[in-house]
């Protein structure tokens, strides 16, 4: 027993088990008072100070120990992750010896971010989705005095709630709903067909937001940003109205006249214009800057209404594409040559909008999806579209007869850490993702916000990390990307995550962690700047970005957030789908603090331009960020790019054979001329060295609300000798409104200060206040838009 190997204890053997947690019983001290009663020769004493100095040893390690974790504690911003694990257990890291096991599927969703909905078979299931989705939604607002309606409002606009609403393969009947700030809506089936919304009114939809205080009754979609609505069929009766701005994609979507055999219950009903099967991305004179719609089915009328600019890919034009302000972008859209309903394409030159039409987009990849089924219908998988070319790349795909279907069981589900400090919650989130990329899982981020301690590593070619519900990602604070794709590792996807800039530690700029091998800080890194050259990629396996929105400032108070660029893309072959990156303009208010530029200012004299009463407006030297993209990879596509306000070039690019369809920016509001204008920065900036480069539908505009600002050019590019130009055009991917290099360029003053001299290597003038977009042609002849929208 226990007792007796202690009762036989030799003296000799007190200093080897005082290493242990074991303590001497009681009856022991007697002996050991008379062992020290008696006289003691040499080896006693020897073996007394061996005792004692292990004593001192042991207990000035175990303080040392102890003030290590107090200063980790304190110093938390500079511990390695092993630090968090050994503050947190007492014990050190240790490695799972089934560092490879499955996960669960079905999977353990969280419950507050993830709603999983079925079908209802009574009145009561379906108020209950109605209810549970209505707290995801944004709120109400209303005022007898002024008008007689409701409007959804935008004070939802940076909160920190994400939501994803999935709805189980089937018909739901009667549900209306509006898709909120930071919610995606995504129909869990194989076919878009599979989830279908019907005998409603509305469906999911987004309207106009601030319809009582914003020019009344139009109010605005100007700041509709951050929503998402995936893989699903809508009947509606009214069509789908889907009024929004930025980073509110609708991808996978068949907006379907209703099927034959719809009930109504009154025949007034039936004899009412019946819109189904119609898409309405505006509502009269709102103002709207979108957009994107890619993969998908409209039957009926696809209406842009008052759209500044607009880039549909892959989608089905049953009826008229119409409306639209200055630029629309078609890519894949025709089917077999044919174009069906979209508009001619048009240089913008006569005075109305451009039409840019790409019929044989180089390359088509749709954005991984999740849906469920199996033998128990409650299974998950992952489906990962492959790329496609030439015929294939033409109209929508909503079967899914090309997905590569990966089981959850080799999926992991990230939920965000619920730790309350920043610093413990990044440790713990990095450690848990992480250790799934190096197991090479793909990753499927649940709904939250993910603080990162480091970055976090792709490592494994065709691995996947998406993103739900607007997951984000915020940076690490020494300026490391919250993401590296490393180099050479073809057929990765990153998709439908933010990716949100934090405060920077300077002093952490030394740590062993930073992962910046040039300095250079940033948000997403696609390979290495030390490995462009060998870091080649595969053109049958490229790399892709989709709906990814990076953001610098908005909704953290402190406004010393920031970064020095927010992707670059050093792998060649990457395609990108949908890249919002976004400097913010304004940012929340913090408790108590009234709007710098407020729309109704208490003083009715006041010379400041009025902006809003509900956001603080970012002035110089707050959140600041140099460009928002660097390409150095040869033969990178995106379809869809919209960068804005950084406060130098806000796109440059230095690869070879790059494309773009559709790219929108605007200039920093808040820079003075000294800073801007001097210094010949430009929204867009093709490299010198760059011999082949192919860019359409090219926006720049300027509102410099602080400071007179002249920019000499919007666009800057090298020269490109005659015979690439003529290949481009017998390519068909030229229109006449080129410069070479960029199609269907313009310019806009929005408003305030300053102008841009002219629009392309400075050909074409200036554009002017309210007359519209500023274009030129080869010849450099000038047209100043009239607006027909």
């Amino acid at each position: 027993s226990a007792s007796c190997m202690t009762a036989n204890i030799k003296k000799d053997d007190v200093a080897t088990h005082h290493h242990s947690s074991y303590k001497p019983p009681l009856r022991l001290l007697p002996r050991a008072k008379r062992f020290f009663r008696r006289p003691m020769g040499l080896a006693p004493i020897i073996l007394l100070l061996a005792v004692i100095a292990t004593v001192l040893v042991l207990t000035q390690s175990l303080s040392l120990d102890l003030n290590e974790q107090q200063r980790a504690v304190l110093n938390r911003g500079h511990t390695h992750q092993e630090d968090y694990t050994k503050i947190e257990s007492g014990t050190e890291m240790t490695q799972n010896n089934d560092n490879n096991s499955d996960e669960p599927n079905p999977p353990e969703w969280p419950k507050s971010t993830v709603h999983i909905f079925s079908p209802p078979q009574t009145a009561q299931e379906k108020q209950d989705i109605l209810s549970a989705i209505s707290k995801t939604s944004d709120n109400i607002s209303k005022d007898p005095n002024i008008a007689p309606y409701e409007t959804y409002n935008s004070e939802r606009h940076f909160t920190s709630e994400r939501h994803a609403l999935l709805f189980t393969p089937g018909v739901y009947e009667g549900l209306d709903f509006e898709v909120g700030y930071y919610v995606q809506v995504l129909g869990l089936g194989g076919k878009a067909s599979d989830v279908v919304f019907t005998e409603c009114d509305k469906g999911p939809f987004v309207p106009s937001l601030e319809r009582i205080a914003v020019r009344p009754p139009w109010g605005l979609g100007l700041d509709t940003f951050w929503r998402v609505a995936e893989n699903f069929k809508t009947e509606a009766k009214e069509g789908m109205d889907w009024i929004v701005s930025q980073a509110a994609p609708l991808r996978r979507v068949h907006v379907a006249k209703r099927t034959e055999g719809s009930t109504t219950d009154e025949k007034e009903e039936e004899e009412e214009e019946d819109k189904s099967g119609s898409l309405f991305l505006g509502f009269g004179d709102a103002y709207v800057s979108g957009g994107v719609f890619a993969n998908g089915i409209v039957d009926g009328t696809t209406d842009f209404v008052g759209q500044q600019q607009w880039i549909s890919r892959n989608v089905d034009f049953r009826g008229p594409a119409e409306g639209g302000s200055w630029s629309l972008v078609f890519v894949g859209c025709t089917e077999d040559g044919k174009k069906g309903n979209i508009p001619e394409a048009s240089d913008g030159l006569d005075g109305k909008k451009s039409v840019t039409i790409d019929e044989k987009p180089n390359v088509r990849v749709e954005k991984p999806y999740i849906t469920v089924g199996g033998e128990d219908g409650k299974s998950f998988y992952l489906r990962v579209p492959k790329p496609t070319w030439g015929k294939d790349a033409i109209g929508p795909d909503l079967e899914g007869e090309n997905d590569g279907v990966r089981d959850f069981q080799r999926v992991k589900v990230g939920i965000p850490s619920e730790e309350q400090d920043d610093v413990v919650a990044a440790a713990q989130n990095t450690a848990s993702l992480q250790k799934a990329l190096d197991e090479g899982k793909d990753l499927v981020l649940s709904p939250g916000i993910y603080p990162l301690q480091t970055s976090l590593k792709v490592k494994h070619p065709n691995q996947v990390v998406l993103g739900l519900g607007l997951a984000t990602l915020v940076a690490p604070t020494d300026g490391s990307p919250c993401l590296r794709v490393m180099p050479n590792t073809p057929g990765v996807r990153v998709a439908g995550i933010m990716l949100e800039a934090s405060k920077q530690d300077v002093q952490q700029y030394f740590s062993d962690h930073r992962d910046c091998p040039d300095g250079i800080a940033s948000l997403l890194e696609w390979g290495s700047p030390n490995e462009i050259t060998n870091d080649v990629g595969d053109p049958t396996n490229p790399g892709v970005l989709t709906d990814i929105f990076a953001r610098v400032g908005g909704a953290n108070p402190d406004r010393t957030v920031s970064t020095d660029v927010m992707v670059r893309i050093h792998s060649s072959n990457v395609v990108g789908d949908n890249l919002w990156l976004w400097r913010a303009d304004h940012v929340q208010l913090r408790e108590g603090e009234p709007a710098n530029y407020p729309a109704n200012p208490e003083d009715p004299s006041s010379k400041l331009p009025r902006v809003s009463d509900h956001y603080h407006q970012v002035t110089k030297d707050e959140c600041k960020c140099a460009t928002g993209l660097i390409v150095n990879g040869d033969d990178v596509t995106i379809h869809g790019l919209a960068v804005e306000h950084t406060e130098e070039h806000l796109t440059i690019w230095n690869g070879e054979r790059g494309k773009v369809r559709f790219y929108q920016s605007e200039l920093p509001y808040d820079v003075s001329h000294a800073a801007f204008g001097a210094k010949g920065y430009t929204g867009y900036l093709v490299e010198d060295h760059v011999k082949d480069h192919d860019a359409q539908a090219v926006g720049v505009y300027s509102n410099f609300r602080d400071y007179v600002v002249t920019v000499d050019t919007a666009i800057r590019h090298p020269i490109i000798e005659e015979e690439i130009i003529e290949k481009n055009e017998s390519d068909g991917t030229l229109n006449s409104s080129s410069s070479g290099m960029v199609t269907n360029p313009f310019t806009v003053h929005l408003d305030n200060f300053g102008r841009i001299m002219s629009v392309v290597n400075g050909k074409g003038g200036e554009a002017k206040e309210k007359e519209g977009p500023a274009r030129v042609d080869e010849g450099g002849n000038v047209s100043e838009d009239k607006n027909d929208g």
